[in-house]
């Protein structure tokens, strides 16, 4: 859907023919009282000037059109999909002139683009601003029983001008893609930015951030709290830059921040809010979170702690049938998981994956180093010392490194350091 402002009738049916017979009648009021005799010629150029004014006045005044646009904020909760996890945000758009109720979406991406899973993977998917008509857009969200909170915009009519000929050309097919970064070009920080553009300097908000050095992790990890395997995944994944501090601007990647920015903010010195309102509420929902003991911490510890008392115990029949295809097991996985680590850091465009400090443990070597790992070698020894020092550098530098480990993966560490250790003293022994 393209619009054009042309095709509206509103721009056939212009007030300024009103405006011209509303003057033509004051003309011709002023004609037969100029041909009045006993007028003297000061009077009438008084009563023309008079009559001419009050025309210009009345017919603007008569006949001014109101604004015909409605423009608000409407922010969608969370839902179950992870991809529903941090919610929703669009533009909704209501013309009167044309009875039209449209909603600006900026979160759309097409499956039937080609290599859509390897664009997605590699963060070269683009997403595109989309226009649905609102009843559309609602029963989505009825389905899947996700509550909807519409923000009037207290704008003027030029305001709402402004915003309405910027989504249309945002909307044109050579301006409508852009290439999603989850954190700093998104559905919300978006329409957060039309409001800097449009507004301009005369749209103040608050500060937001519910606490100081708020990093972008912290905050993540509090929407996905209810998702411990999703949230062990992304933590993963995510490098340095995650665990920087947000600015008010910047927290608005999440669209429950933009409301509370629009809601608490002002423009040009009057609250930009006029009026909040539930359009949908599915009412309670049920509790979604994980129990304990099918959280990844749980397990990983429970195979750690096996790990350990059989390393410890290697006389054991299980010990020596089990230990050679756990460290092999132990050393690929970790390393094959590296490598994943290194390719999103230099094989794709995703920003919050460069500098991961999860590579000190996850070393990708050690997928090679798996396949040596019980040869008696100078080689395997001072790799597996090299493996040791690594995890003595996480486990003593755990809360001053710039990035946070995610704390499923402190068993593993033991897991790798308890093994190296192991592997190092028995070939040590075996060399007597």
């Amino acid at each position: 859907m393209v619009f054009h402002r042309s095709s509206y009738p509103c721009l056939y049916h212009s007030p300024f023919l009103y405006e011209k017979k509303i003057n033509d009648y004051f003309c011709c009021l002023f004609y037969c009282l100029s041909m009045k005799s006993g007028f003297s010629a000061y009077v009438k150029y008084f009563f023309a000037f008079i009559l001419s004014l009050g025309g210009i006045l009345l017919s603007r005044a008569a006949f001014a059109q109101p604004c015909h646009l409605r423009i608000s904020l409407v922010t969608v909760g969370v839902g179950d999909q992870l991809y529903a996890t941090f919610g929703h945000t669009a533009i909704r758009v209501i013309d009167s002139s044309d009875n039209g109720d449209y909603i600006f979406n900026y979160g759309t991406f097409d499956f039937d683009t080609p290599h859509f899973y390897w664009k997605f993977i590699r963060g070269k998917l683009m997403y595109s601003l989309s226009v649905e008509n609102f009843p559309d857009f609602m029963a989505e969200y009825y389905q899947e029983k996700r509550k909807v909170v519409e923000q009037l915009l207290n704008l003027t009519c030029a305001e709402k001008e402004r915003i309405w000929q910027f989504l249309q050309y945002n909307y044109l097919p050579q301006n409508r893609d852009y290439k999603y970064d989850f954190l700093f070009d998104n559905c919300s920080t978006r329409i957060r930015d039309i409001f800097v553009r449009v507004l301009g300097p005369g749209w103040k908000y608050p500060n937001i951030v519910p606490e100081s050095d708020l990093s972008f992790r912290t905050e993540i990890n509090r929407y996905l709290q209810n998702k411990p395997w999703e949230l062990l995944g992304i933590n993963l994944m995510f490098g340095e830059s995650t665990d920087d501090s947000m600015n008010s601007s910047q927290i608005m990647f999440i669209p429950d921040y933009l409301a509370k920015a629009v809601g608490s903010s002002a423009i040009n010195g009057k609250p930009l809010v006029a009026k909040t309102r539930v359009l949908y509420d599915p009412g309670p929902q049920p509790d979604n979170s994980f129990p304990f003991f099918l959280q990844p911490l749980f397990w990983l510890v429970i195979l750690a702690v096996f790990i350990v008392v059989i390393s410890f115990n290697r006389h054991w029949t299980i010990s020596k049938k089990l230990l050679p295809w756990i460290d092999r097991c132990l050393f690929f996985l970790s390393g094959l998981l590296g490598l994943f680590l290194l390719f999103m850091w230099f094989g794709t465009d995703h920003h919050v994956c460069r500098w991961n400090y999860n590579l000190l443990w996850a070393f990708p070597l050690n997928i090679i180093y798996s396949f040596y790992v019980h040869k008696n070698t100078s080689g395997v020894r001072k790799y597996a010392g090299w493996i040791i020092f690594l995890c003595f550098i996480l486990l003593f530098g755990w809360y001053v490194l710039p990035q946070q480990i995610p704390l499923a993966v402190l068993p593993v560490i033991a897991m790798l350091f308890v093994r190296a250790w192991h592997i190092l003293g028995s070939h040590k022994l075996a060399l007597r």
